[in-house]
């Protein structure tokens, strides 16, 4: 697992340096990449619920580790922000696009790694995130993702149901589209 997600980035900076374009939701390697992370972020994590029996995830883990880190949780705050994302996975995965555009991942990840309590709270020992020679590996490699620009949105897309598989352009987000008028309607009509 470890090994992929090592790749997957090296493949998302290739693919940058070869276009000079930033990585959308068009980009494969980005779909790759995400499904990796997502099943490093749930590889042997503990299994908690809510009060009310809903099911936690990655996201809960990070809001526990950030919520309080004055400047480290701008992402949590918007994120919260964001109302018609209804589950905790649809929340994590909307929390990743928003650290891969504000180049952020890394250090989010390293921030909630440092906090050996709430980690080993969230995950059993199998997890290379309690494996510090694996997490500083991880870590390092995320950090060439800083060098990668990301036009992915986090709101505009069900992340509750799967991560984006194509890239919704900005006026395919249901505002109107206006055209200037070339040609006033008065001389349309008096043809």
């Amino acid at each position: 697992c470890f090994i992929s997600i090592s790749e997957s980035v090296t493949e998302l900076a290739k693919e940058y340096s070869e276009t000079g374009e930033p990585i959308t939701d068009d980009s494969t390697n980005l779909h790759k990449f995400a499904n990796k992370l997502e099943y490093l972020l749930q590889f042997d994590q503990k299994e908690k619920t809510t009060f009310l029996g809903t099911k936690k995830d990655y996201w809960d883990y990070f809001n526990d580790c950030l919520a309080k880190i004055k400047g480290a949780n701008d992402g949590i705050r918007f994120v919260k922000s964001i109302t018609e994302l209804k589950t905790s996975l649809g929340k994590g995965r909307a929390f990743i696009r928003y650290s891969l555009v504000h180049q952020r991942l890394a250090d989010t990840l390293q921030q909630c790694l440092m906090n050996q309590r709430v980690t080993s709270d969230w995950y059993y020992a199998r997890s290379p995130f309690l494996k510090p020679h694996l997490s500083v590996d991880i870590i390092n490699h995320l950090y060439e993702l800083n060098e990668v620009q990301f036009d992915v949105a986090s709101r505009g897309y069900d992340l509750d149901a799967s991560w984006p598989t194509f890239w919704i352009k900005p006026n395919d987000l249901g505002r109107p589209l206006t055209f200037p008028s070339a040609v006033p309607v008065a001389s349309i009509n008096s043809d």
